[in-house]
This record gives structure tokens, sequence and C-alpha cells, in this order.
């Protein structure tokens, strides 16, 4: 047989009277009341100190460090035109037939670099950096080619 056992002897609410307190004595009210007093306010200079607690950082205003690996896979999610812009740029450096990877590098980079300002609000990862380095090297191997053309040609 399960025996139930209320709340243990205390100060409790005067079921009778809610302006006071009443003795509960673990098995029945006794006839000890005391006035309820409010909770105490403590003021400034009373207060103890607290210290903060632990507030995880906030994506808009304070990034977290990321590993290299990890910073890739951001890239490549949330923008995967400057991505593939700059893979398609380097590309073009080692194979460039007519210059339509450096022209679909530009292109692929240039998408990036304005989803990339759209991107600034919402994400601590970008890719504007990759954007820009895809645009780099991309009009660089077009110039390289427009060179290597022109040199060609004379």
């Amino acid at each position: 047989m399960v025996m139930m056992s209320g709340p243990g002897p205390g100060w409790f609410e005067n079921p009778e009277n809610n302006g006071q307190l009443r003795w509960w004595s673990g098995e029945e009210w006794t006839q000890h009341t005391t006035p309820k007093q409010p909770a105490p306010v403590a003021t400034a200079e009373e207060a103890p100190y607290v210290p903060m607690a632990y507030r995880p950082a906030n994506t808009l205003t304070e990034t977290p460090k990321l590993k290299r690996g990890e910073k890739d896979r951001q890239i490549r999610r949330n923008n995967s035109f400057a991505y593939t812009g700059l893979v398609l740029s380097l590309v073009s450096m080692l194979v460039n037939p007519l210059a339509i990877l450096s022209i679909l590098g530009i292109v692929f980079s240039s998408i990036g670099l304005a989803k990339a300002n759209n991107l600034e609000s919402r994400a601590a990862v970008t890719g504007r950096g990759t954007a820009i380095a895809g645009l780099v090297i991309g009009l660089a191997s077009l110039v390289f080619f427009g060179w290597n053309l022109s040199r060609q040609l004379s």
C-alpha cells in the first residue's frame, strides 16, 4: 500500500485568511499564524552582482570562427553561382577554347556577386570573396586569351 505524503512542515498561505501565513505541521494546521509580508525589493545599491548568462552568438553581427572546410561548404550551399564562377575561371586558365570558359566564369561570378549582396543581411558566409576571385581570374584569363590570339594572328 502506497501512502501519499503531503508537503513537509512550514509556513503556508492560510486557507482561511489570505493576508496571513499559517504553520503546517506536516499533518495538520496549527493555531500559529503570522501576517504575510510582501517580498522585499532590492535597490541597485543592495543588489548583489550577478554575472550575465551565456548568450549565443548572433549570426548577423557576430560570426563564429569557421574552419576552412566548413566555410567552403557554406559558400557552396549559400552561393553556388560564385563557387561555379570561380571553378570555371580556374579551368579557363588551363583550357579555354574560344574563351567560352572565361566568359562563363565571368557571368557566373557576376551573378554570384549580386547574390552575395542579397545574402549579406541573412547569412554569415555570403561568397563575396569567392565571386570576386572568380571575376578577377576570369577577366585575367580572357585578357590572356585575347593577347595570345593577337600574337598568333600577327
